[in-house]
């Protein structure tokens, strides 16, 4: 695969769990290793199930046309509002790699879910949909679920984008835009 490939990174902004309300999306686009060629933005509903289409929509824009991944910083945007890695891939056509620092503790977010959501069998089906693989980023150990690629794959993605640290550049950079635009400055770790 070529090195000057193009990803799309998102994060989510602040947003106050389990209050009805929107919060924002950040999506980077970036062409390997950390070249910015745009930012795109949507919103979401807390704890809604609206994220996919949302990704989906961003991924329509001009600057779709040549992305050859997309990173989401996990799998869950403003509460539990689920990515559906599944949809987006068919949707789009384009790989898809969820991306986390720690294992989730899934125990917890099974009881979080049933203890929230009338629907939470649908949103822990999503949680599930693939298995969370351990891979090594350089000296990082991080959390991946992936489709559309296989495991070495999604390995060669996160370590073409990731410039320093644990965390490929279109999500760090998605990360610190989307808590610039809450606190009026970036804060803390994707």
């Amino acid at each position: 695969m070529k090195k000057n490939i193009r990803a799309l990174g998102i994060d989510d902004s602040y947003f106050v769990p389990h209050t009805p309300g929107s919060t924002d999306i950040i999506g980077v686009v970036m062409r390997a290793p950390n070249y910015i060629e745009g930012i795109l933005r949507r919103r979401i509903a807390v704890d809604g199930l609206d994220c996919s289409e949302k990704i989906v929509e961003m991924v329509s824009t001009r600057f779709g046309r040549q992305l050859k991944v997309i990173f989401t910083q996990g799998m869950t945007f403003g509460g539990f509002n689920i990515v559906d890695l599944e949809f987006v891939y068919k949707a789009t056509g384009i790989p898809i790699i969820s991306v986390s620092r720690k294992m989730p503790n899934m125990d917890d977010i099974y009881g979080a879910l049933k203890k929230h959501f009338d629907d939470w069998e649908k949103r822990w089906k999503l949680l599930n949909q693939h298995k969370i693989h351990r891979i090594k980023n350089g000296k990082y150990e991080i959390f991946v679920q992936f489709v559309g690629i296989d495991r070495m794959e999604a390995e060669w993605f996160v370590s073409i984008f990731t410039v320093r640290g644990a965390i490929p550049e279109p999500l760090r950079v998605a990360h610190l835009i989307a808590s610039a635009l809450h606190f009026g400055e970036s804060k803390g770790k994707p």
